[in-house]
């Protein structure tokens, strides 16, 4: 790690006083007070999702680039702090400190407090804490919130909660804008604990795959969001946004970089996609880890050598090549696809063998043939 390189902090969940406690009474005689004094500056420190330089950091710490690495990778140990690197750039990842009752279920850390403090000051800890397992019997009958009401939120009342003073930036190198749709959204039908990376991120693969719009999405996320489980079901926002329907657009040929879904209707003459085919969409994207404008392409291969069907066995073949070898665009899509499209030329051009007659000319000692004819 180096002074001139950047950094920036994002916070996961907040400091309570229950989790405080647990900080100053478990954590600090495992970390010491200058790791523990390093995760409160961290944590209190402005998370405006910019990065700046480590130097700035230092010098507010009046300490050296080692010392601070050597705070932090005790952090790390204790999982109050991930440390992520790209490049010239880190991302400290500020993590909620375990509650004292979820810290005494933690083997590795218990003994480890033991061996650095005593058996019998652990003991006098423990004897403090409230272990509420008297109700495990109990059926939890509380209500939820009820967000049916929510239904009849409109596009105007949306415009009330607006605010430009959005701060996040992510790069997730989609069609759908992650930032545009964030500022178009209120934090009270998407609130920001479930605006986590991975979720983001899910959420736009979805919108790429099946040309979902900002609005569209947005209402989506009123039925998928599950606000008294702090999750989002992704199960039935998948199953939301392929029954869908998309307005027709033409696609200008070779233009590949536009939602899935689309580009399938423009291949169709505008004809509706069946939801037979929009799995197959999403096995392609969830399944082999291809981006919308690969499988355009492959959706496009697939209807010219399929008689215009979209066959399982052949397009999940040459998708699993595709994975295989890392491809990452369209033209990289198109230059495989080629090398596809001759191994088939050849293997119509070979003798057909009678393997009934010669068990051991069977189908390895075929693709041993093919492979010499087509070097």
């Amino acid at each position: 790690m180096l002074g001139t390189e950047s950094y920036k902090i994002q916070i996961k969940g907040e400091l309570s006083n229950e989790r405080l406690k647990s900080l100053i009474f478990f954590y600090e005689p495992l970390i010491g007070n200058d790791a523990l004094y390093l995760y409160e500056f961290m944590y209190f420190r402005n998370n405006d999702n910019r990065f700046k330089e480590i130097n700035d950091l230092l010098t507010s710490l009046n300490i050296s680039v080692d010392e601070f690495e050597k705070r932090c990778n005790i952090l790390n140990e204790y999982k109050l702090v991930a440390t992520l690197k790209k490049g010239p750039q880190y991302v400290f990842k500020i993590r909620e400190p375990l509650l004292m009752q979820e810290f005494i279920k933690n083997d590795l850390f218990v003994r480890n407090f033991i061996l650095k403090t005593s058996g019998k000051y652990y003991q006098e800890l423990l004897a403090d804490i409230k272990l509420d397992d008297n109700y495990n019997e109990f059926e939890d009958i509380s209500k939820n919130f009820d967000a049916t009401n929510l239904q009849d939120w409109s596009a105007n009342d949306e415009t009330y909660l607006k605010s430009d003073n959005n701060t996040d930036n992510y790069n997730f190198n989609t069609i759908f804008n992650v930032n545009t749709f964030l500022k178009e959204v209120s934090t009270n039908l998407f609130p920001m604990r479930l605006r986590t990376e991975n979720n983001l991120r899910q959420l736009a693969t979805l919108a790429d795959l099946y040309n979902i719009s900002y609005d569209k999405m947005s209402n989506f996320l009123t039925k998928a969001c599950k606000l008294d489980s702090d999750h989002i079901d992704f199960n039935y926002l998948k199953y939301l946004c392929i029954h869908s329907n998309s307005d027709y657009q033409k696609v200008d040929q070779g233009n590949y970089n536009v939602p899935c879904l689309t580009y399938l209707m423009s291949l169709q003459d505008g004809k509706e996609v069946t939801e037979y085919d929009k799995i197959i969409i999403y096995k392609l994207s969830n399944d082999y880890k291809l981006n919308p404008s690969v499988i355009n392409v492959l959706l496009e291969h697939c209807l010219k050598n399929c008689d215009n069907r979209l066959i399982e066995k052949y397009i999940y073949g040459i998708a699993s090549d595709l994975h295989r070898n890392d491809i990452k665009n369209a033209k990289q899509a198109l230059e495989r696809l080629d090398v596809h499209s001759n191994q088939e030329e050849i293997k119509e051009q070979l003798p057909k063998y009678d393997t009934s007659k010669n068990p051991a000319l069977n189908e390895q000692r075929l693709a041993e043939i093919l492979n010499r004819r087509t070097k």
